[in-house]
């Protein structure tokens, strides 16, 4: 009996520990079961010891993360960066240089190590420069292979991986946050941690100093452009990195030398150190207004980017005209902007925000036409110096129509100084000519006919600089030449250049198509012209025969 007692006590024992495992793994009995009976293998006899290790392992598991934790927190420091952040571009670009990236075993290859993340992706993308001069076939195309190929780079894949950065050992921990947004990419929910052991972080400062340094070592000589956005993916408005472009060199802005110097002048005094502290002793608002004036292509904006290249300033560009340029986004941008930097607002008289203008149909364009929130004019001039507009940078606006501009947004404080654009005359129709075949330092020297020899051949002929000098007073000849056949202020200094590039390489055909280049857009001018006022016609006879059918009905 006694025994009897004692074999259903472990049976029961041994169904309780089933029950118990099968908690933990479920269909534990039934594998149990099946080995048993194929087997004949009781392994009721280890579930003790099963238990006791598994217990052990979840115990230690909680017991090492609460280890972890405690050593990250107090003997650790930590910096932890996302991809919505500059920041991560900045640190990515370096690691993609270290060794220890290049020679992991487990990498990411990528084209472009910048954030995918809307408010931050670079459309440029490729940092490499072109260096190939070959002028053969076979060298154009090896530099068209080369340019549609883009140099791989490797970063470590997701985990911890482990590197020495000036004698301090180092954890690169790379990971996807799961819990951002399902509608993002993984590489828009990366989250990157580099951490160093000690409570001193000086290190891992020293390293995002060194790489800042690398990252605006590629920017030398060079404008960055950002471009205001907003209302995607549900975002709030920010600043998006657009391009790094080469600084424009200011003698390729087609002005009077005299009106340039004014407005460098203005400028560079503007953003003296010591007139910041003369306005602020005054009590004045430390901002300064440009408006730049004139028909389309006569060169507004590129005297701005020429401007913000010639001061190495930021250039913040708003496009008033976008569905993102609310009064609220508008000003939240405002507000984001760099103490010192260009502001840009682009065609200023087609963002609808003046009353005195008066669309083609014959209404007001001041109406907003994607709802209530549009930036209204009261709303663009508090937000240019209202209480909470930002000081310290310079604001300039581009119109091609300075007499549809309200005057309350052209007076004294908010436009400062005011440049006006005009179409070609024979000036500066012969400096587009010169600029765009005067050959520069490591160009093939043209010739009249538009043929030459490759740099390498002009540094070994000891006739090349007579012979460049021969070049240039040639190009200004037929500089005078050319100009002489441009009627007088009808044709934009871009609509002149854009003949040129037709024939960049033989100045003396462009000359020749001077004529028939007059005929054609003229001809091209007077059909769009004769477009509009039929689509006006329709237009006002659409209107009339609504208005009539709204009078019969009444």
């Amino acid at each position: 009996m006694e025994a009897l007692r004692s074999n259903d006590s472990s049976g029961d024992s041994a169904q309780q520990q089933f029950a118990v495992l099968d908690m933990l793994i479920p269909g534990f009995s039934l594998f149990l079961t099946t080995v048993q009976s194929s087997f004949a293998i009781d392994l009721r006899i280890y579930i003790p010891l099963l238990l006791i290790v598994g217990s052990s392992a979840w115990v230690w598991s909680h017991v090492w993360e609460f280890i972890k934790d405690g050593f990250d927190k107090y003997l650790m420091s930590s910096m932890y960066i996302r991809t919505d952040d500059e920041v991560f571009n900045i640190v990515m670009g370096w690691v993609a240089q270290q060794n220890f990236s290049r020679d992991s075993n487990r990498f990411i290859p990528n084209t472009n190590v910048n954030s995918r993340s809307w408010a931050l992706w670079n459309d440029g993308g490729d940092d490499s420069e072109d260096d190939d001069e070959s002028d053969s076939e076979e060298g154009y195309a090896h530099k068209d292979r080369k340019k549609n190929s883009s140099e791989l780079k490797y970063t470590p894949s997701y985990g911890t991986s482990f590197f020495t950065y000036h004698g301090h050992l180092l954890l690169f921990i790379r990971t996807e946050d799961t819990n951002r947004g399902s509608n993002l990419s993984a590489s828009e929910r990366e989250t990157i941690q580099i951490s160093c052991f000690g409570r001193n972080p000086a290190v891992l400062k020293e390293l995002l100093l060194e790489a800042r340094q690398l990252y605006l070592s590629k920017d030398q000589s060079k404008t960055i452009i950002y471009r205001g956005t907003g209302s995607k993916s549900n975002e709030s408005p920010g600043w998006k990195r657009c391009v790094a472009r080469f600084s424009r060199p200011f003698s390729t802005i087609l002005l009077s030398d005299e009106i340039k110097q004014r407005v460098i002048d203005d400028v560079a005094d503007y953003i003296d150190s010591n007139t910041r502290r003369w306005y602020a002793n005054r009590g004045i608002p430390y901002r300064r207004g440009y408006l730049f004036y004139g028909p389309p292509g006569t060169g507004k904006s590129s005297l701005s980017f020429a401007l913000a290249g010639f001061f190495q300033l930021p250039i913040y560009i708003i496009s008033l005209s976008s569905p993102v340029a609310t009064e609220e986004n508008v000003s939240t941008l405002f507000g984001q902007l760099p103490r010192r930097c260009i502001v840009l607002l682009e065609d200023i008289d087609s963002a609808g925000v003046t009353h005195t203008r008066v669309a083609q149909d014959g209404q007001s364009s001041d109406t907003p036409s994607t709802g209530s929130e549009r930036l209204s004019l009261s709303g663009l001039l508090n937000v240019l110096d209202g209480v909470a507009s930002q000081e310290g940078r310079v604001l300039i606006m581009t119109t091609n129509h300075l007499e549809k501009l309200d005057p309350a947004l052209t007076r004294p404080g908010r436009v400062d100084l005011m440049v006006e654009f005009s179409l070609a005359d024979e000036e500066v129709a012969a400096s587009i000519f010169r600029a765009i075949y005067t050959p520069y330092e490591g160009e093939i020297l043209l010739g009249i006919n538009g043929k030459g020899a490759s740099p390498q051949a002009m540094e070994e002929d000891e006739k090349a600089v007579a012979r460049r000098t021969q070049v240039i007073a040639d190009i200004k000849d037929m500089a005078i030449d050319f100009a002489a056949k441009i009627p007088q202020e009808e044709f934009s200094p871009a609509e002149v250049q854009g003949l040129l590039l037709q024939h960049k390489r033989d100045p003396l055909a462009a000359i020749q198509a001077v004529d028939r280049w007059i005929k054609t857009t003229r001809e091209e001018r007077a059909k769009r012209r004769a477009r509009e006022t039929e689509k006006l016609k329709e237009q006002a006879e659409k209107m009339e025969e609504d208005q009539g059918g709204e009078q019969n009905c009444n």
